[in-house]
């Protein structure tokens, strides 16, 4: 059984002879990051929610049944939620409309694009995470946080989806 112990009995850890090699870690955790590569960040981050709405909007035309429609449907309107945030946040720190272009991926079957939609919201979400140790910045760290939570949700609902429908 533990037994606790105010912590006035334990030798303070960087004062110990066995923790004088214990790096504390500096902020941001990534390294910090200029402010433009940052804006290059925000407006990568446009495009990708800006593509991957286009792209979920041609996958819900091939949705086989009503759960299907229900969670692109959701990853859908998150998307056009997230690209408004971001082109927000752009706005906010440049005075300028972000200029970009949708990019049409292609998708041979449906499967294939549960596959492309569930590798393309992990991909977001360790982008978005990154983004977030590069800044000490805190709106941009909760701006992207709060996307990056939701980009995990929506790879959770597309494993589910690919994982459960049927192989042709």
């Amino acid at each position: 059984m533990f037994l606790y112990q105010p912590p006035e009995k334990f030798p303070a850890c960087f004062d110990n002879k066995f923790c004088n090699n214990v790096q504390i870690p500096s902020l941001p955790l990534r390294g910090p990051k200029c402010f433009d590569q940052i804006l290059q960040y925000i407006h990568r981050a446009i495009e990708a929610e800006a593509n991957a709405a286009d792209f979920y909007r041609h996958l819900l035309k091939e949705a086989p049944n009503q759960l299907h429609c229900d969670f692109i449907k959701r990853a859908y309107n998150d998307e056009l939620e997230h690209l408004q945030i971001f082109t927000k946040l752009y706005l906010y720190y440049t005075n300028c409309e972000p200029k970009y272009c949708v990019t049409p991926t292609p998708c041979p079957c449906y499967r294939d694009g549960l596959l492309k939609a569930l590798i393309g919201e992990l991909d977001a979400v360790e982008f978005y995470r990154n983004v977030q140790l590069s800044t000490m910045d805190q709106v941009i760290i909760d701006t992207f946080y709060m996307v990056m939570v939701d980009e995990q949700g929506h790879a959770t609902m597309f494993s589910t989806l690919y994982n459960n429908f049927p192989c042709k």
